[in-house]
């Protein structure tokens, strides 16, 4: 599993472009909306890489969006970590 930092949009803004690309970050907005990055990419394997505000949900692979289906299917995660997404996620 790919371990993310935390760090709010400001903070982010204010990292030079090597910073951004260093490693994976979970960007929180002062609005609650969250998006997983890895070199400035959408990316997050083991769960939405992005959750608006409303409690909506995408799914990116290396800024690929795909349904929830698409995602499961290309993700490199463990069927029991498919089952659990299935759960959490409610579809």
């Amino acid at each position: 599993m790919i371990k993310y930092t935390n760090i709010s949009i400001n903070e982010y803004i204010s990292f030079p472009e090597k910073e951004k690309k260093a490693k994976p970050y979970c960007i929180e907005y002062s609005n609650g909306t969250k998006k997983w990055i890895i070199n400035r990419k959408l990316h997050h394997e083991d769960g939405p890489a992005i959750i608006w505000d409303d409690g909506s949900k995408f799914w990116y692979l290396n800024d690929i969006e795909y349904s929830f289906e698409e995602f499961l299917e290309k993700t490199p995660i463990s069927d029991e970590e498919k089952i659990f997404l299935r759960f959490k996620y409610g579809n």
